[in-house]
């Protein structure tokens, strides 16, 4: 019995031996499966991050032969209305030029403020690039005060009234109604005051201007005071071989006399403000005064066309204003004397014989007659040019009912024609005579004119 057990046990012990054989063997067989799997998973990984790496420096490599880049600034600030011209862009693939198929998209819109983008874009070889410019719109203008009248003055006691004034800016248009009005105006104190007008448009662009008041004592009588205001048109210097065959041409030397007979004889020659301000009861001024005016602005009487006329009245420090057809000469000619100061004589409306049934023709009159409107802008063109509302002048001394109407309508506060007498202050405002002078002219007619 015991050798059958012992017979069982031993062949049980073989048949384990012959198990964990087998079992020794197929781990180490999966062991080897295992390393070949984990060493190809390497190197396929290896494998395919070489290819990777040799795609991407390929295509890289075709990225970096494409190129695009804008010529100018990528930030670009313009004045709203002003024309927004594009510098465009430019694109290379490696040396061949592609700039004319870049393709755009955005639009500037230069009369709205705003920030616009615009996006160039270039495709060559499934390969693509864009860059951006950014264009913004700005207002940095400040906006425009106009001011009816210029410089005021009131009569001690009495309350300012407010001539008026307006208000326009290039982006928001009218913004009259924005326009904030200050004065430190005591009309029982004698003095000077300023109104102050300050405005602000939509960009926060400030405009600030001021009027001059005078508060003066009340005027005393006087007396049917006339001033004589002297006409004269052009110049020329027969010393140096110039000559005029018109009858109000006015050798210059003859003009010196003049000059000289009202220095020497204490006569004091006017600004136009002081003649509107004598004219409108504001103030008084001295018995022999004189106002000194030139129309037209043609020979002798600006720097281009002979400059006799600024060189005469500074010698003999005279002050004197010439009615300029602002469209016709350029009003800088005019300037930079104290002695001569600028008002209108219309801007492009002297031309006679241009209609029937009107005084000479006179345009003024004949355009009043097909359009009012068309003779009001013409007049708010050389006002704009003169900067004055005070004093206008008729071409032509003509005028008539709807032409003063009209020069009222436009802010004028005097206008002057011809008459050959004084001015008074009874005269109408808006058709002040004036002694026109001739060539044939003496100095004794010119005495007798002052005097």
């Amino acid at each position: 019995m015991n050798i059958i057990i012992e017979i069982v046990c031993k062949g049980e012990r073989m048949k384990d031996k012959k198990i964990k054989k087998r079992i020794d063997k197929n781990e180490k067989n999966s062991s080897k499966k295992k390393l070949i799997i984990i060493v190809s998973s390497i190197l396929l990984f290896i494998i395919i991050s070489i290819i990777g790496v040799a795609l991407f420096i390929n295509i890289h490599g075709l990225k970096s032969k494409l190129s695009i880049k804008l010529i100018g600034k990528d930030n670009i600030k313009i004045e709203v209305g002003s024309d927004y011209k594009d510098k465009g862009s430019t694109a290379k693939y490696d040396k061949n030029d592609l700039s004319k198929k870049i393709k755009v998209k955005g639009k500037v819109n230069n009369k709205k403020l705003g920030e616009y983008e615009l996006v160039y874009n270039i495709k060559y070889k499934k390969l693509s690039k864009q860059v951006k410019r950014k264009v913004k719109v700005v207002d940095t203008k400040a906006p425009d005060i106009n001011l009816t009248g210029e410089a005021i003055s009131i009569i001690v006691g009495n309350d300012y009234k407010e001539p008026g004034f307006s208000a326009e800016d290039n982006y928001d248009g009218n913004i009259t109604d924005k326009v904030k009005v200050e004065n430190n105006i005591d009309k029982n104190k004698i003095g000077k005051y300023e109104v102050t007008y300050t405005v602000k448009d939509s960009s926060n662009n400030e405009k600030k201007v001021t009027r001059e008041v005078s508060v003066i004592a009340k005027p005393v009588n006087s007396k049917g005071q006339g001033v004589a205001v002297l006409n004269y048109h052009f110049f020329y210097d027969k010393s140096i071989g110039q000559s005029c065959g018109d009858s109000i041409c006015e050798e210059i030397s003859q003009f010196k006399s003049h000059l000289n007979y009202l220095k020497q004889n204490g006569y004091k020659t006017l600004t136009m403000k002081e003649f509107r301000d004598w004219m409108y009861g504001y103030t008084e001024i001295p018995e022999k005064s004189v106002l000194i005016t030139v129309d037209d602005g043609a020979a002798g009487t600006g720097k281009h066309n002979g400059n006799l006329l600024i060189p005469a009245l500074e010698e003999y420090q005279a002050h004197a204003t010439l009615f300029l057809i602002t469209g016709w000469w350029d009003i800088s000619n005019y300037t930079g004397s104290k002695y001569l100061e600028v008002h209108s004589h219309t801007n492009d409306m002297h031309v006679e014989g241009l209609c029937t049934g009107v005084s000479r023709g006179a345009q003024m009159l004949c355009k009043a007659r097909e359009s009012e409107q068309s003779v009001l802008d013409d007049l708010q063109k050389s006002i704009d040019i003169t900067k004055s509302k005070t004093a206008f002048c008729f071409p032509f001394y003509a005028y008539d009912a709807t032409t003063i109407k009209l020069v009222k309508q436009a802010g004028f506060e005097l206008a002057f024609i011809g008459g050959s007498r004084k001015a008074r202050r009874s005269d109408d405002k808006w058709h002040i005579p004036r002694y026109p002078i001739v060539q044939s002219h003496t100095l004794q007619d010119f005495i007798n004119m002052v005097s």
